[in-house]
């Protein structure tokens, strides 16, 4: 569902960001902290405002408002990894899939976060209007179908 979203507002023009009162400073390796600059320009159309700080620091003055900031940090190494894996052949536009798809990721909901039933009806609703509602766009499932038999086999009922 975020994915789609993302890439809808991408083909808008870009993400709402969250400016920093105060930036932050973050340590990657050399060949990370290359491959996060050189994409800068797609990086801001998601929201990330980060320049080289000095040494191996990357400033990151804002970030993509669907993000909350402690996410912010693994994101970017995310990314930086993603984009590093992904050669120096790739078009920019599957540079922008492949951001867009670790930062929908990144800012879905995880295991053991609490929802409360307005929340959980709200995110099956919208993963019922989703195109690709069985998988996310890493190729992972998001939901499965279990028969009664399933079920009442991993509840020990037969």
């Amino acid at each position: 569902m975020l994915f789609e979203r993302i890439t809808e507002r991408l083909t808008r023009g870009r993400l709402e960001s969250q400016r920093l009162l105060e930036p932050m400073l973050l340590e990657l390796p050399p060949s990370a902290r290359q491959a996060l600059v050189s994409h800068r320009v797609e990086l801001e159309r998601l929201g990330f405002e980060i320049e080289e700080f000095g040494g191996d620091a990357l400033r990151v003055s804002s970030f993509p408002a669907l993000l909350r900031r402690e996410e912010c940090a693994a994101a970017l190494r995310a990314l930086a990894e993603d984009l590093e894996s992904g050669g120096t052949t790739a078009t920019v536009d599957e540079a922008v899939k492949r951001i867009a798809a670790t930062m929908a990721c990144h800012a879905a909901v995880k295991a053991h976060y609490p929802l409360t039933m307005e929340k959980m009806a709200h995110i099956l609703e919208e993963l019922r209007a989703t195109a690709y509602s069985t998988i996310c766009p890493h190729g992972r499932p998001v939901m499965l179908r279990l028969t009664r038999r399933e079920v009442e086999k991993n509840f020990q009922r037969i």
